[in-house]
């Protein structure tokens, strides 16, 4: 499953409580494409890729706190 607005919507009908700030992930499903298909892919920016760098790495460590 690729759909990240999706896992988190079932994370939150399980009773966890999502930050706005991981919310923010729903911004990386594009990149779950473009990885894997990349030559239809269009270049990451600079600042694009800063972006999904801080918003996955806040995720990791949402995640590793709910553990």
């Amino acid at each position: 499953m690729h759909d990240i607005s999706l896992l988190l919507t079932l994370l939150e009908d399980a009773g966890e409580d999502v930050p706005e700030a991981i919310r923010q992930a729903e911004k990386l499903n594009p990149f779950a494409t473009a990885t894997r298909y990349p030559s239809i892919a269009q270049p990451v920016s600079d600042q694009e890729y800063v972006e999904a760098l801080g918003i996955a790495e806040a995720v990791v460590r949402w995640a590793e706190a709910c553990l």
